[in-house]
Parts: C-alpha cells; structure tokens; sequence
C-alpha cells in the first residue's frame, strides 16, 4: 500500500487468495489494487515451472548467455504477444499490450523448446 501500487499482475494459481487479501484491504479502509491473473507456465507434464521443482532458472539462461532480448522476445510469443520469437526488448511490447491478449490456457514450455532458446542467440 505504502509503495503506490495500483495494478497486480500475477499467476492465476493465486486467484483462490484474492478474496482474503481484498477482504484486508476493506478492513483496514485502503484502496486496493486492481488484480489481473494470467495462466502459468507449466512444463510437458503440466506442473508449474518453479525453482523448488529444479526447473530451468534464469541463472542457466546467463551462463549460456541468452540475451534478455532474445529472452524476452520468447516470453512475448509464449504470452501470444509475438508471432515469432524475434529478439525485442520490453518497451516494444507496451504500444499495443493489452490484458485480452494473453493466453486464457497455461502454456506448455517443452524440453525442445528450451534447447532452441539456449542454442539460438541474438
């Protein structure tokens, strides 16, 4: 509350915990954010990708020297913003991002897939 946030972007596996934390929010008479929540990256076996779970981590993205550009333009095709995985930095995404152009299904992010992120460089 203190730091001004306004909008909440986040996975849609922390829907169930929205109504307990709007239900602070009219406690203690603050404006609450607006809440937007978006499918999750799942892995071919449809589990969420997570750190805890030994998934792939940025840090092994550095080490193989992905360009945040090139990783970026991946996670815009992922989220349907791209039709290719063209390299492109964030500000290229804002003139025409929109919340309904997101994906309503998880994506599936495949072994295959992260071989070709790791062997393609910008």
């Amino acid at each position: 509350r203190a730091m001004g946030i306004t909008e909440v972007l986040r996975g849609d596996d922390l829907l169930p915990s929205s109504f307990r934390q709007l239900e602070l929010y009219r406690y203690f008479r603050w404006q609450p954010p607006a809440f937007a929540h978006v499918p999750l990256v799942v892995g071919e076996d449809g589990r969420r990708l997570a750190k805890r779970h030994g998934d792939t981590r940025i840090s092994l993205l550095r080490e193989k020297q992905v360009s945040a550009a090139r990783l970026v333009g991946w996670l815009a095709w992922s989220a349907g913003l791209r039709q290719t995985t063209e390299p492109l930095m964030p500000r290229e995404l804002l003139a025409d991002f929109t919340l309904d152009k997101l994906p309503r299904q998880p994506f599936v992010f495949t072994a295959e897939m992260l071989r070709e992120l790791l062997a393609t460089q910008a």
